[in-house]
């Protein structure tokens, strides 16, 4: 055997920049270091950077191996070759030895660094290989990329997700660095430190940060602005192809038909038909569009999928979720034959009906859980309505908008709800209809809209009231909600009389829910028209028939507004506590329309107790919630940081501990802790209990802490705390 017949080739130029790879490629050095991991797999979809990682991470260990080499196996129709391919990158020649023992020859005489590049398609053979290989040459490492781990003894795999969009603090991420860099590259002017920053990171994220694409997709901006490209990636994820390279990378279509064409037939048939998700889904799920409704191969095939790296698997999660990426999405539809998309779409919307249709069947409300559960489907379960008004199945659209409108009026993505109901109704007729308006004129009362949301509840009042004993609870719910309207024009009498009109409908017996949501609504109505012991009437009784059901979401405005009278009394640290404790009940559901006037409220009793800055937090948080609640989307960004606090987020500032540090020359330290609590809001009463001491001290040193300050009411008081709190705070 002649080892110097021909001349190795050399390693593979370094490519442009890694961007945002400097974690993995730490990796993929630090397993290279470890003794017991002869073999390093990177692996990731199509596009996703594998080969220049293992090329920059090459480069990086020329001086630990002086003997590397890169070997390319893009271009091998047969797996028989894959030893000669290697041996001949090498700079070997076989002669009459086998390839794999020429291989062995030279790499057992020191150590070497060998990059198999692109093994998915001859994956078992390279295998074969790796493991003969590493098994004879102790001093050899193995560094490959594939879109699946060849599973052979001592290998470390090292995953290679997509790039970042978002980088620390809001920062642009390596996404967006690359689409800028690419697009200057291309003679445009693009700059993440521009205007145009906002939409280079929407083009990342419609694009998923999956590098291949953002190179595609960056000469565009030669042409158009960022923010055009956007708007048509929004539409259109069609990118143009490269000029040059391996043929399978210059297209992502050519990219994924590369993986697909690897897949057993029944893996790249669900493959197409998970493409109908919009978002992530179960095995469940995707059983059900399966063609076969049953789960019993699909497990198997979606670990097919998430191996070659088609799926993202979330394991975290029980059960397991899955989902594509946009453009691994778009492949999948645009590949899937015309009469299997229509069966799949109709798959799809009966799966997603009924998913949303499970947490209300036989009661009014949603426990936390099942808004969890509605959280995970939402996007295609809205894809399914969609999908369900362009092929004008009212059964299916009505399922999923009374699903779904529940959901939006608790989470409050009041605006997004109301505008896909309006484009989904034309459709219904009928007492169907009828009971989505009444969800629909509620959503235009949070808004505002009192005039539409009167003429709609009216609709669909009289399309119920068609129904006679089969209407259940519709009607007395219509009428509660004109009831509301007409609550929220003050006019309070004739609110009173539609409620009463409810009342007569109903047993409270057989209707306790039902029953609990009429004393809150007119316990509110009541606290409006200045009615605070009538108020605090029902809205007690609301509260105990409602601590029945511990999963009503409605119970925390109750809590709120036994908080406004509490205030209104006086007692401010029980009013605190009693609009927290409703804030804690709407935080499992994060229902910002209910929760925002309760945040108003917790900042008026905050700016009464002296907690100025807390107030002017809880004020901007409410300004914030309304904001998104309004939104076309729900998920509009605030203009600051406090406008962007949720409803835990308000809980867990309001109830963080302001202690002050004692000033020697003004109070002691006992006045110093008395006075912390009397700007927590305690009465003297109770403060005497937290101290244990009798209320008579409690007041003489209230008193003394006045006459120390010069100041003569209690807010006062607060407000000297708050002042040397911040003033130490920020020393």
């Amino acid at each position: 055997m002649d080892l110097a017949l021909q001349p190795a080739l050399p390693f593979a130029a370094r490519r442009p920049r890694l961007l945002g790879r400097h974690e993995e490629v730490e990796t993929v050095l630090g397993a290279v270091d470890r003794a017991d991991q002869a073999v390093v797999t990177v692996t990731g979809p199509g596009g996703s950077g594998k080969t220049s990682l293992a090329v920059e991470v090459g480069h990086r260990l020329a001086v630990q191996y002086g003997r590397r080499w890169f070997v390319d196996l893009t271009a091998l129709d047969r797996a028989d070759d894959v030893a000669a391919h290697t041996a001949h990158r090498i700079g070997l020649r076989a002669g009459e030895q086998e390839p794999v023992r020429v291989l062995v020859d030279e790499l057992r005489r020191g150590p070497a660094l060998v990059v198999l590049d692109n093994c998915e398609h001859v994956l078992d053979t390279v295998a074969e290989m790796v493991g003969t290989l590493t098994a004879a040459c102790p001093e050899l490492t193995v560094l490959a990329t594939s879109r699946r781990p060849l599973d052979v003894p001592a290998e470390r795999v090292v995953a290679l997700d997509p790039l970042a969009v978002d980088g620390p603090g809001g920062t642009p991420g390596p996404a967006v660095h690359l689409l800028a860099a690419r697009g200057r590259s291309a003679g445009a002017g693009t700059s993440v430190d521009g205007p145009e920053r906002a939409d280079l990171t929407a083009v990342c994220r419609l694009l998923d940060g999956l590098p291949l694409a953002i190179v595609l997709a960056a000469p565009r901006l030669r042409t158009m602005s960022p923010g055009e490209l956007a708007d048509r990636l929004a539409v259109d994820l069609s990118l143009p192809a490269l000029r040059g390279g391996a043929e399978h990378q210059r297209t992502l279509r050519a990219s994924l038909d590369w993986s697909v064409d690897l897949l057993p037939a029944a893996a790249a048939d669900l493959y197409r038909r998970a493409g109908v998700f919009a978002g992530a889904f179960d095995a469940a799920a995707c059983a059900a569009v399966s063609g076969t409704g049953t789960t019993t191969d699909v497990p198997a095939l979606l670990d097919e999928l998430v191996e070659h790296s088609l799926l993202v698997a979330d394991t975290t999660r029980s059960p397991t979720r899955y989902r594509m990426l946009a453009v691994v999405r778009e492949h999948a539809r645009a590949t899937t034959a015309a009469p299997a998309r229509a069966e799949v779409a109709v798959a799809h919307r009966r799966h997603l009906a009924a998913a949303v249709s499970t947490p209300h069947e036989g009661a009014a409300f949603f426990t936390p859980a099942d808004v969890r559960l509605l959280e995970d489907v939402h996007d295609d379960a809205v894809a399914a309505l969609d999908g369900a008004v362009r092929a004008g199945d009212a059964p299916a659209v009505t399922a999923l908008l009374l699903g779904l409108l529940r959901y939006w009026r608790m989470t409050g993505r009041i605006r997004f709800g109301l505008d896909r109901t309006i484009a989904a109704t034309p459709g219904l007729d009928g007492p169907a209809r009828g009971v989505v308006l009444l969800v629909q004129a509620d959503l235009e009362r949070l808004l505002g809209r009192l005039d539409a949301s009167e003429e709609h509840a009216r609709t669909g009042i009289e399309a119920v009231r068609a129904l006679g004993p089969a209407a259940g609870t519709a009607l007395p719910t219509g009428l509660g909600l004109l009831g509301a309207v007409e609550a929220d024009r003050g006019r309070y009498d004739s609110a009173r009389a539609l409620y009463r009109q409810a009342r007569a409908l109903y047993d409270p017996q057989v209707e306790p829910r039902l029953h609990a949501i009429w004393c809150a609504n007119l316990g509110e109505l009541e606290l409006r028209a200045g009615d605070d012991d009538a108020a605090h009437r029902h809205l007690d009784e609301a509260r105990r028939r409602f601590a029945l059901d511990p999963h009503v979401w409605l119970a925390g405005r109750v809590h709120g507004h036994l908080g406004e009278l509490a205030h209104r009394r006086g007692d401010l640290s029980a009013a605190r506590d009693l609009v927290l404790a409703g804030l804690d009940r709407l935080a499992d559901y994060d229902a910002l329309a209910e929760a925002a006037p309760l945040v108003d409220s917790l900042g008026e009793i905050l700016a009464d107790a002296g907690r100025a800055d807390d107030a002017t937090r809880c004020r901007a948080a409410a300004a914030g919630m309304r904001r998104r609640v309004g939104s076309p989307t729900g998920t509009d960004d605030p203009a600051t940081a406090e406008d962007a606090l949720g409803v835990a987020d308000v809980v867990a500032l309001v109830r963080a501990t302001r202690t002050p540090t004692a000033d020697t020359g003004v109070l002691t330290p006992r006045e110093t802790e008395v006075a912390g609590l009397v700007a927590e809001g305690l009465t003297n009463p109770q403060i005497a209990r937290r101290l244990v001491i009798s209320p008579g001290t409690a007041r003489t040193h209230v008193e003394r802490i006045r006459t120390k300050l010069g100041v003569s009411t209690r807010v006062q008081v607060a407000r000297w705390v708050l002042d040397r709190y911040v003033e130490r705070r920020t020393r």
